[in-house]
């Protein structure tokens, strides 16, 4: 395949992207943040690197991510014992089951390594991984949240070091009790060992590709090629975002993020947001559109990554309102003003939403493409709607809206943010659902409780996914899944956006704990959703599907998101769900 030169990565580019985000102020030229992920050294001392100390003991207690995140302000008490509870984890088969340890050197700096057993119960085995957590630093505070692979570190004095603990159960293991057990080691001193018991229960989750959870976090291809120093859309390219796609895939992503114009955000990441369409006026005057780099994007993403529901396109309502196109007469880059409620409007958007819905209904796309606008207002949504009626009537609207509206609740996908969602509850929301439109939720650099920022409370990434399940809502949004900072290995702050709100994962294909959380929340999405259609066996299976709606209602409110409560309401609803599960399967 052929890449075209407009979407060349030279000095002009870089300048540009440093004066449109601010990128100066983080500390360095774009050309430093072009290393690939693993030139970075695991090394993350919370002070400068010293010669290693003799360890006079070890200590690995259970440190759960649910209740605590892990910082070198904030340290995970030790009590002088030399053992502790077991990490008890409980999962349904298919499901991923994970925890967080904390290990002490006793203030002394160590060359740390940590392994696993596989889990047991009598000749059956589950394959099990255990690895090191880094720090990074998050509002001047080192913080534990990147889940690398590294098994070993060299761990600095005077902090506890995270370990991340996990197990894919097979759909087919038997329902039981599985133990095993972690041990961390260093030069010099007796291992630390922790006991693990994982509860397999007697239910499936099916694989994530047929969940149903409508999950939309938005991709930042570009980030990911300056990051590994790759050519935008070359197969290099393709090769370094595949892992980290498929990441997002198996968390039951549903949407692909795709850009019509430049940087419709006006400027708001570390890296641009080139156009996947380019636009170009002919000598004749006639607007012709390429979509090559759109289609290997989409035939990426639909076939190779498996992520095929919905087709996000960015956007007709821009926030700077321009489109940029390369005029032939002049060779140069030009701009179009098309504001809605103005004659230029129709003029540019016309024409184009013609050709492009002609292009995507060749590719078999078309009923799978959404018009995405993001925070417009109702005068603008609705001559987008109308455009896109007129002239591509198999594309859809979505719409991400602060507080709904008469107009934006009409959308077949709305989003509003968690603090107005209660306005997109109750009858409206069965009436969307009868129509078969889709409503989600959303967070962003709001609320500041409940996130998913790298200074979060874990806790609060899985009660976003309790939250959509227990109103009945379709999915969550959020706007950033890797849109990554200079070097977020080394900081998650960018400009005055809370720390991490542009991310929830880490180059060279690392997770997070509070995506790892999130996920679990979306687990528990699915699993909530297929108890509910229980409810159809009996009129007892009902009535215990009905407590289950009562006290998780009670629980993921609105109002109740601001109070803090976070990891108190998500250790309840889990023992809910299970409680459910019990009483369900008691009757069989």
């Amino acid at each position: 395949m052929t890449y075209p030169i407009w979407y060349d990565t030279g000095m002009a580019y870089r300048q540009y992207i440093s004066l449109v985000t601010g990128a100066a102020l983080l500390g360095g030229a774009f050309a430093t943040a072009q290393n690939p992920a693993d030139r970075h050294p695991v090394y993350d001392a919370a002070s400068p690197r010293e010669s290693m100390l003799p360890v006079k003991a070890l200590q690995l207690k259970c440190a759960p991510a649910t209740e605590q995140r892990l910082t070198t302000v904030s340290l995970y008490p030790f009590d002088g014992e030399t053992e502790s509870e077991p990490l008890v984890l409980k999962g349904w088969r298919g499901e991923r089951c994970s925890g967080q340890l904390a290990v002490s050197t006793g203030g002394a700096a160590a060359a740390l390594q940590v392994s696993c057993t596989p889990l047991s119960r009598g000749e059956s085995r589950l394959a099990a991984s255990v690895r090191m957590v880094r720090y990074t630093r998050a509002a001047g505070v080192l913080t534990a949240d990147v889940i690398g692979n590294e098994s070993r570190c060299e761990h600095a004095a005077g902090g506890h070091r995270a370990v991340w603990f996990e197990v894919n159960v097979p759909q087919d293991a038997a329902p039981g009790r599985y133990t095993g057990k972690v041990t961390v080691t260093a030069p010099g001193c007796e291992p630390a060992v922790q006991q693990v018991v994982l509860e397999v229960q007697d239910a499936e989750l099916p694989a994530p590709g047929d969940w149903k959870i409508h999950l939309d976090l938005w991709q930042h291809p570009q980030s990911v090629a300056r990051w590994h120093d790759v050519e935008p859309w070359s197969p290099a390219h393709f090769e370094v975002m595949r892992p980290l796609m498929k990441r997002l895939a198996e968390a039951g992503q549903k949407c692909i993020t795709c850009t019509l114009l430049d940087e419709a955000w006006n400027g708001q990441t570390f890296d641009w947001f080139p156009s996947m369409v380019r636009w170009v006026r002919g000598k004749d005057g006639v607007m012709r559109y390429d979509y090559t780099v759109l289609d290997a994007w989409i035939h990426f993403m639909h076939d190779e990554i498996g992520i095929r529901e919905q087709i996000s396109c960015y956007s007709m309502l821009p926030w700077h309102l321009k489109v940029k196109y390369y005029d032939e007469a002049t060779g140069q880059e030009e701009y179009l003003s098309a504001e809605p409620g103005k004659p230029s409007f129709e003029m540019v958007w016309a024409p184009f939403l013609r050709d492009f819905h002609r292009h995507m209904q060749q590719k078999g796309w078309a009923a799978k493409t959404c018009i995405a606008i993001d925070e417009r207002s109702d005068s603008m949504v609705r001559e987008a709607m109308r455009l896109v009626q007129k002239n591509a009537p198999s594309f859809r609207i979505a719409s991400a809206v602060d507080k709904p509206t008469a107009l934006t609740r009409e959308v077949y996908n709305i989003s509003p943010v968690i603090t107005h969602a209660g306005t997109a509850l109750g009858p409206l929301l069965r009436e969307r659902k009868a129509a078969g439109k889709l409503t989600t939720f959303y967070v962003c650099l709001h609320p500041a409780k409940p996130n998913t920022f790298t200074n979060s409370t874990p806790a609060e990434a899985e009660w976003l996914g309790f939250f959509a399940a227990a109103n009945h809502l379709d999915g969550f949004l959020r706007w950033a899944y890797n849109s990554w900072n200079r070097n977020p290995l080394e900081c998650t702050d960018f400009v005055h956006w809370p720390t991490g709100d542009c991310f929830l994962v880490y180059p060279g294909n690392r997770s997070s704990i509070r995506f790892e959380r999130l996920r679990d929340g979306i687990e528990e999405f699915e699993k909530i959703n297929l108890l509910r259609a229980r409810a159809a066996e009996s009129s007892a299976a009902a009535a215990i599907v009905e407590n289950m709606n009562s006290r998780l209602a009670a629980l993921f409110t609105v109002e109740r998101s601001k109070t803090g409560n976070h990891v108190e309401d998500v250790l309840s609803a889990r023992d809910i769900v299970s409680e459910t599960l019990s009483a369900l399967n008691a009757l069989e």
